[in-house]
This record gives structure tokens, sequence and C-alpha cells, in this order.
């Protein structure tokens, strides 16, 4: 019985080992990547580079481009998840330039409590600084 008993423990051993090790590969996988989304007069896309985990400093690169010719300003901005799941908004970057041209900015991103899911905003700005419309991309 005492025999069969630690088997039984190494075999879960064993499995909860192999669970850890494919569960921490699946952020591997996110180490490169890229996400886009577009709303009216506004297109943004966000890359990243040495995404290996929650717990490390990513590089991103924004490119925005204003595409409607209406006055207004576009911005972009970093949303993140951590480990409570709860939502950081970072600070917004904008393109004042008008229609038809790109801004874009190189930065990196980490947070104390981890950057569990990441994504990007992006909106068209009224003169008064109102959000005219938006997109979400996770």
């Amino acid at each position: 019985m005492r025999k069969n008993l630690m088997t039984a423990a190494g075999v879960a051993a064993a499995a909860l080992t192999l669970s850890l090790s494919t569960a921490g590969s699946a952020h591997a996988a996110l180490d490169d990547g890229s996400s886009s989304c577009s709303t009216t007069g506004a297109s943004g896309k966000m890359s990243w580079t040495n995404y290996w985990g929650p717990g490390y400093t990513i590089n991103l690169k924004f490119t925005l481009t204003d595409t409607q010719a209406d006055g207004n300003s576009v911005a972009m901005r970093l949303v993140s998840k951590d480990t409570f799941g709860r939502i950081h908004y970072w600070k917004w970057n904008k393109n004042t330039q008008g229609n038809g041209k790109t801004s874009t900015w190189n930065t990196t991103a980490s947070h104390v409590n981890g950057l569990f899911d990441i994504g990007l905003e992006v909106v068209r700005l009224g003169s008064d600084g109102s959000v005219r419309n938006t997109c979400t991309k996770w």
C-alpha cells in the first residue's frame, strides 16, 4: 500500500510539472506580435517584442494614422490586464498632424501586477478633447 501511494504521488508530481511547463510555453509564443484596429477617422497598429510572460518589460511600437479630413485629432494607447483582472489604461499618444499623416512611437511597458493581456485602443477626438468614436483590440 505504501509503495502504491508513493508511486501515485510521483505520477501526480510529474503531471503537475508537465502541466506547469506547458502553461509557461503558452506565453513564449507571444514573444513577438501585433494587433491593429480602425475606427472612423483613425487607424492604429501596435507591435511588441520580448513578451515572454507577465513579469517582463515589453518593447512596443505604436503607429497611428489620421484617415479623415475633419479637423479632429486621433490618439491611441496601450490597455492591459493585470493578475487580478483589472484593466490598466495607459497614457494617450496623439497624432495632431492631420489627414493622411502617420505618427510612430517606440516605448516599453511593464506593470507591478503583471501584463497578462495587452491590447490597444484607438480614438478620434473632438476639438474639445471628447472621444468621438473608438475601437479596442485585445
